[in-house]
């Protein structure tokens, strides 16, 4: 039996009149992905977010009002919580509340088989939740905290050193993964191996995308983030093809630290494929294209490395294909392909623009 989610979004761009609509449907997607329905959906238009509630006293209230009549398992909100909002909130409305961080992380904890992602989500987490631990240790010791060194001192530093431990801990661990996945790069740079790895939004096909070019059968799942420590695989004689992590819409920057085994595929890298949805509607295709080359721009991805694929093309006209191709044009693009990885419609005439892309990157290191 699904459970039942109220949605709530403070948006402070007045301006805004349909990427927000395009945001909530992205999170009503995540929720659905972990089995949850949307009951109801609130959005208040403010300046800036309330210190204490986010919202404002009076859309305060009405939440309360609604949660009460609907009784949903969780509230999320699309905006970041600080951990003093979170307290509040759950405080106020005696229910769960998450905010879309908690969602994502709740989604990778779902599809995660691996240990390198398993530790990567459990230190994402910790320090996601650090701040909020804190606030409860405080609160829950408040009370017996009278005087230093007293009962209640003691063992709010008792908790708080334990969580401060555990982050350690996984670092270390991620740490001696990390020096160990740099020595690989080198010695496949070093034997002459040219890398392309698969990047976009999640959902947009890149593994299915994967398989294709490999021939593999890696899994294919329905739920988000289905790749999230990258998949490698040999193609001829020095071509490794990379699969890894989706990205999605305000993706948040801690987020992307925490897989930086995943960044450090794709910044040493040769070629960047960004795997791209041509299917989505167009509102929502131009705020996909948007904040994946945000992501990559911050990071520190050359957009001359990067070659933009619009998969799923089997189910556009033309017309709308064209369209999709004039924006990326205006993004900075001249070489763009069109396939569907499903269909294996175009993927000749991609492994043919990696191919060129890597000689074109040959000539230019000999100029050097």
């Amino acid at each position: 039996m699904a459970g039942k989610a109220v949605t709530v979004m403070v948006k402070t761009e007045i301006h805004d009149h349909s990427n927000y609509l395009i945001r909530m449907e992205i999170l009503n997607e995540l929720l659905e992905a972990l089995g949850y329905n949307v009951a109801y959906r609130m959005i208040q238009t403010r300046s800036k977010p309330a210190v204490d509630y986010l919202l404002g006293r009076g859309k305060l209230e009405e939440l309360k009002d609604k949660v009460k009549a609907i009784d949903p398992d969780i509230i999320v909100f699309y905006n970041t919580l600080t951990s003093k909002q979170k307290w509040n909130l759950e405080k106020a409305l005696r229910a769960e509340v998450l905010d879309r961080y908690d969602v994502v992380l709740r989604i990778f904890n779902e599809t995660s088989r691996d240990i390198l992602s398993k530790l990567q989500i459990q230190l994402a987490e910790l320090r996601k939740s650090f701040p909020y631990i804190k606030l409860q240790a405080a609160m829950k010791f408040k009370k017996t905290r009278a005087g230093f060194k007293g009962g209640g001192e003691y063992a709010y530093h008792k908790q708080i050193n334990a969580v401060q431990k555990r982050i350690k801990i996984l670092k270390n661990k991620i740490e001696k993964i990390k020096e160990a996945r740099m020595l690989e790069i080198e010695k496949r740079k070093s034997r002459g191996d040219k890398i392309a790895v698969l990047v976009g939004h999640y959902n947009a096909g890149k593994t299915t995308l994967f398989n294709k070019l490999t021939g593999l059968n890696r899994p294919v799942g329905p739920l988000p983030f289905t790749t999230l420590s990258s998949k490698y695989a040999k193609v001829g004689d020095n071509l490794l093809i990379v699969d890894t992590i989706g990205f999605v819409v305000d993706q948040d920057p801690r987020l992307i630290s925490s897989f930086e085994i995943n960044l450090l595929d794709i910044l040493n890298s040769d070629i960047v494929v960004l795997v791209i949805d041509s299917s989505d509607k167009w509102a929502k295709f131009q705020l996909k294209l948007k904040e994946v080359l945000r992501i990559l721009d911050s990071i520190g991805v050359a957009r001359e490395k990067i070659i933009p694929v619009l998969n799923k093309s089997d189910l556009m006209s033309p017309e709308e294909l064209e369209w999709r191709s004039i924006e990326l044009k205006k993004a900075g693009f001249d070489r763009i392909v069109a396939i569907s990885a499903e269909k294996e419609m175009g993927i000749d005439l991609l492994v043919d623009e990696i191919r060129k892309a890597l000689r074109k990157e040959q000539i230019e290191l000999a100029k050097i």
